[in-house]
């Protein structure tokens, strides 16, 4: 989606990870005195490497408006996954505190019931949907009676199928040809370090069904090709499950065996390329630079992935921490509730991660 594009900086706040229970949850106000700012103040800055925000309002003008008893409903992946899992619970915490009621709609990946949970969202004439997809195509027809009936949508997480790009109020979305871009050269830059001159790199991604995925595998692709000594063997589907990753990095590295064997495997979340470097020693063979073994990446950051660039088995990652891309999400929601204009298009700047910047990172990026 073309339009104006802010970024933000990336906030220092400390964000629990738990859990939510339920196919649905309405998440009850927490008034005056839970301990949150309100949405108008500035994220916290992040030291070295953040761009600047541009903040999204005046923050000399009149006090922002109440926005206690507004509905919105969260229409979004479910916390079975450990990024969404972080991800919405930052978002829910931030629009309660400011006095939101919040009815959360979760699905584990599944299209055709989120679907369903948009069309019952809209039916509701919430105050806003925040809909994160799982299938860009499929909610097409339900986006555009959104737009029929008046009740606004903030897309995210993603971008929208071009059948429905007028249907939405903003997009607020991580910059996602960077994170595939990112993964690409910490492949080349950590096969380089282990002395490989040619080789075979397979991708695990997440689901081909939204533009998260082809965003950043489309990027990865193009950055490989700077680089043609260095091919891309296999490109597949791991629907963001860190146990079907393992499973296809474990086939991957069988069939490849007799054919020159796997030099670099993408998992695009941390989780993702975990499950690699387990496979990868699982089937005893050697992994990281240091061993002039497989080199694995990721391309956003969990805990897991920063332990193990510590440990050498994974070369880098890149950042899209949840609650960092939560954090961004309610703020910008919070403005389109108090009225305010906010732009088309919001994307969160992101990082490459790897050994060499690792300080830089390391808190925002061990949240979940």
């Amino acid at each position: 989606m073309h339009g104006l594009t802010a970024s933000l900086k990336r906030p220092g706040t400390r964000r629990a990870v738990a859990a939510l229970a339920g196919l649905t949850l309405v998440m009850t106000p927490l008034l005056s005195g839970c301990g949150s700012s309100t949405s108008s103040s500035a994220p916290a800055s992040e030291p070295a490497a953040a761009a600047t925000a541009a903040a999204p309002a005046s923050e000399a003008a009149a006090p922002a408006a109440d926005v206690t008893g507004k509905v919105v409903k969260l229409v979004h992946c479910g916390d079975v996954n450990p990024w969404c899992a972080v991800y919405n619970k930052t978002v829910i915490d931030m629009l309660t505190a400011e006095g939101v009621q919040v009815e959360y709609l979760q699905n584990p990946f599944d299209p055709a019931l989120q679907v369903q949970q948009l069309q019952s969202s809209i039916a509701a004439k919430p105050d806003l949907i925040l809909l994160l997809p799982t299938d860009d195509k499929s909610l097409v027809p339900s986006m555009q009676q959104a737009k029929a009936a008046g009740v606004p949508i903030i897309y995210n997480n993603s971008h929208p199928d071009p059948a429905a790009l007028d249907t939405v109020v903003s997009v607020v979305n991580a910059d996602q040809a960077a994170l595939g871009r990112f993964a690409a050269q910490n492949c080349v830059e950590g096969m380089q370090a282990a002395g490989v001159t040619k080789g075979n790199i397979i991708a695990l991604t997440g689901s081909d069904y939204t533009a998260t995925s082809n965003d950043r595998i489309t990027a990865f692709i193009e950055e490989l090709s700077k680089t043609p000594e260095y091919q891309l063997v296999s490109n597949q589907n791991a629907n963001w499950d860190p146990a079907l990753t393992g499973k296809l990095a474990s086939q991957l590295f069988a069939q490849y065996a007799n054919k020159g064997g796997i030099q670099c495997a993408y998992g695009m979340a941390d989780y993702q390329a975990n499950a690699i470097v387990q496979a990868a020693q699982q089937a005893g063979l050697p992994v990281g630079v240091k061993d002039k073994g497989l080199i694995v990446t990721g391309s956003n950051c969990f805990k897991v992935g920063i332990d193990n660039v510590k440990a050498g088995t994974m070369y880098g990652t890149a950042t899209q921490a949840p609650d960092t891309e939560g954090k961004a999400l309610a703020e910008w929601a919070l403005k389109f509730l108090r009225g305010e204009t906010i732009p088309a298009e919001n994307l969160t700047t992101e990082f490459r991660v790897t050994a060499d910047n690792l300080a830089d990172h390391e808190a925002e990026c061990t949240k979940a």
